[in-house]
């Protein structure tokens, strides 16, 4: 776990660390208050209901301040820091020189004058830009810390804690009783510092896979307890929050790190050690959940069938027994490599697993669509109630796209108008009890309807560019694996939720350290 050792360690490096902790450590707690004299003294000013705005902001002034401190000390004071560090600083225009992937970064940043900020989720054109430059600020400059994804997971864990205690009614920071008469679907339905169901999905994704890989890989002990910790509370989160989409998230990156690691019995194992304080944290949820007299906030079929499930022993059992076995193996012949069979055809298994499931979904949607499916119809059958009626807002943006110009059908209405484009369809919502949306409730979806397919395809280049390169560097490096797992899982979850400015910038982050990883590592080679 050791940096690379032809890596020099600078002060703009260091900015880039400050940075990364102040995202990973400061920005998903942070959220509106005031202080005053009266007891506990500190409240939060409507927090949720601008929670989207304070995240937003936050990212915007982290952004900008590591962009002037990394401008003054390149432009500025090199020489006089040479002289001080005696170590060349690392910087100049040859370091930002733009790459053939940097380039379609560009394009997805620059490409688009349109963009919305009082009608949308804050993701307009402004927003992009700092994407990009917190791009190549990181992986023009990142060097390798492993205290900042500690920080992550010791915060997460809190967020993750909140977030059970609040799906019980219980509110240890305030933040939900000043909306239980005025705003009961605020109360109802927002957790922790994060905000309501969706945006919580969206952010487990991309921060419940980093603990759990730098759980297997980390060799502190008690970063490793940080880390498991984090992972288990996660579990319970994903659970109490009604995160049909995390789960989602979750299960394919589960899949895909069970893949990277079924070679490996001395990483397998902790991958299964990790797995089983998953599965047993969600048993231990439901004896709080008797605890608390089953007192929670509503749950959807599935994760409620999770919770109050009397078989979920068997698979935590499971899994411990895969773990022991493991262990015995890994003991007797340590450094083993298992045949390569072993991941292509648990690969496999997964992928015709993903594909039956589409066919069936397609059989339903298109062959049969008058079998009576009960409650699963809207899982299996697509039609305007599909996933708690995204089946309406996918349909008629599938319209929308076909109706549009040429050129609109390449470079979309601009970033973050998908509220113009739908408005003709408002009236429609209304009988699912919605007046109106300013979203697609599928990130791909949107990008089609708002950036255009040219938009679409270079944005889905840039994040799997970033993600490959990363996983081929993951032979030389594994650390780049927390933050690809991070990418797989959301990349997953976004085909029903929503970008927004308290999880997309986390994913930047992540898509830009797997960049990075794999620029560090053909430096190595070199």
């Amino acid at each position: 776990m050791k940096r690379p050792s032809k890596q020099n360690y600078t002060l703009m490096n260091s900015i880039v660390t400050v940075f990364l902790l102040m995202m990973f450590a400061a920005f998903p707690l942070f959220v509106s208050l005031y202080i005053d004299g009266q007891f506990p003294f500190i409240h939060f000013d409507d927090g949720f209901v601008g929670i989207r705005h304070q995240k937003y902001y936050f990212f915007v002034v982290m952004a900008a301040l590591a962009l002037i401190a990394e401008v003054f000390v390149s432009d500025v004071s090199v020489q006089r820091l040479n002289e001080i560090f005696d170590t060349p600083i690392a910087g100049g225009a040859e370091e930002f020189e733009p790459q053939g992937h940097d380039v379609v970064f560009q394009n997805v940043g620059f490409g688009y004058a349109n963009g919305s900020f009082s009608v949308g989720r804050n993701n307009g054109l402004f927003l992009i830009l700092f994407y990009v430059m917190v791009y190549f600020l990181i992986t023009r400059l990142y060097r390798y810390r492993e205290f900042v994804f500690s920080a992550l997971a010791a915060v997460c864990g809190i967020v993750y804690l909140l977030t059970v205690l609040n799906g019980f009614y219980i509110d240890p920071l305030n933040m939900l009783e000043q909306f239980k008469t005025s705003q009961p679907s605020v109360y109802m339905e927002f957790f922790s510092t994060i905000g309501n169901k969706n945006m919580l999905a969206s952010f487990i994704c991309v921060t419940l896979p980093v603990s759990f890989v730098m759980f297997i890989l980390s060799e502190s002990i008690w970063k490793k307890v940080i880390y498991i910790c984090s992972t288990g509370l996660g579990a319970m989160a994903m659970i109490i929050g009604d995160s049909d989409s995390a789960l989602l998230g979750t299960a394919v990156f589960l899949a895909v790190i069970l893949v990277v690691f079924a070679r490996y019995p001395a990483r397998l194992k902790q991958y299964f050690l990790a797995l089983t304080f998953m599965l047993g944290s969600v048993s231990l949820l439901r004896l709080f959940s008797l605890l608390m007299n089953d007192n929670y906030k509503e749950l959807g079929e599935l994760t409620k069938g999770i919770l109050f499930s009397d078989k979920l022993y068997i698979f935590v059992v499971a899994a411990a027994v895969i773990t022991v076995l493991l262990y015995i193996l890994d003991g007797r012949k340590p450094d083993l490599t298992l045949p390569k069979a072993i991941p292509v055809a648990i690969g496999a298994f997964f992928g015709c697993a993903a594909l039956a499931a589409f066919g069936v979904f397609l059989w339903f949607s298109v062959v049969d669509t008058e079998t009576d499916l009960g409650s699963m119809e809207k899982l299996l059958r697509m039609n305007d109630a599909w996933g708690t009626h995204r089946g309406i807002m996918w349909l008629r943006s599938f319209k929308i796209f076909g109706e549009a110009s040429v050129w609109q059908k390449l470079f979309g209405l601009g970033p973050d108008t998908f509220y113009f484009a739908f408005e003709p369809y408002f009236s429609q919502l209304e009988e699912y009890g919605n007046s109106s949306t300013d979203a697609a409730h599928n990130e791909y979806i949107n990008y089609l309807i708002t950036i255009g397919a040219a938009g679409l395809a270079a944005y889905l280049s840039f994040v799997g560019g970033a993600l490959v390169r990363g996983l081929k560097a993951a032979k030389r490096n594994p650390l780049v694996l927390p933050c690809a797992a991070a990418v797989i899982a959301y990349l997953a979850q976004a085909t029903v939720n929503i970008a927004l400015p308290i999880s997309t910038p986390l994913l930047i982050i992540f898509v830009s350290l797997c960049e990075a990883f794999a620029r560090q590592a053909r430096e190595e080679e070199q």
